[in-house]
């Protein structure tokens, strides 16, 4: 099992955490983003429910190519994805993604509002 992405339960519902945090380099970046695509693609499941926690993390144009490359990629296994830890200039780059992948991943600032949407049909 992943260090960085594993299921959680609320309200009986399984919902798989993205541990992006605390990543301070583009190479450690690269890896995680890796391993955790790999991990949703190899479950071959559909409508998932999605976290991916962000928070004190930084982007550079090579991890926001790789996000949009990874978003479109496991576009087809996600039914609802949250994201935490996006602020400021994050939150462009959210958009950005977005945009270009075709995606809805909406920002949030609590794990608890995030877990409420996403379990909220």
């Amino acid at each position: 099992m992943s260090e960085r992405i594993y299921p959680i339960f609320y309200e009986n519902r399984k919902i798989y955490f993205s541990d992006w945090t605390n990543i301070s380099s583009v190479a450690q970046a690269l890896a995680i983003m890796e391993e955790t695509t790999n991990y949703i693609k190899q479950l071959n499941e559909l409508n998932l429910l999605e976290i991916v926690d962000v928070t004190n993390s930084y982007a550079t144009v090579e991890t926001l190519m790789a996000i949009k490359k990874i978003a479109k990629e496991v576009k087809k296994f996600s039914k609802k994805k949250a994201m935490l830890g996006i602020t400021g200039a994050k939150k462009v780059l959210l958009n950005s993604v977005n945009n270009i992948a075709n995606t809805q991943i909406r920002a949030f600032d609590s794990k608890e509002e995030a877990l409420e949407w996403l379990v909220k049909d």
